[in-house]
């Protein structure tokens, strides 16, 4: 996954691997507190929310203050997008 999110942030070096990966293993953390339980990082919303929220973190850390808030508003919206879908959650069992 470390790849695709580098792509999406425009970022080709290996000098952010560590960040970025502590940021998809926060993303990842953060969805399981909300009952998230479909983690599943092939899955093509798990990824574009992991994404969005590794972009909040990586403009937040190098002072983009506006792109950040941007990307923190979508992976807000999408993290409670995939809370109600049943196919994401266990709390519809």
């Amino acid at each position: 996954m470390i790849d695709r999110v580098k792509a999406f942030l425009g970022i080709t070096s290996s000098v952010f691997n560590e960040e970025i990966q502590d940021n998809i293993d926060a993303a990842l953390a953060d969805m399981g507190l909300t009952d998230i339980t479909n983690l599943d990082t092939t899955d093509p919303l798990i990824y574009k929310a992991v994404a969005s929220y590794c972009a909040y973190q990586h403009n937040l850390a190098h002072g983009n203050m506006d792109r950040a808030e941007r990307y923190k508003i979508s992976y807000d919206e999408q993290k409670r997008q995939l809370i109600t879908a049943s196919n994401y959650t266990t709390w519809s069992e």
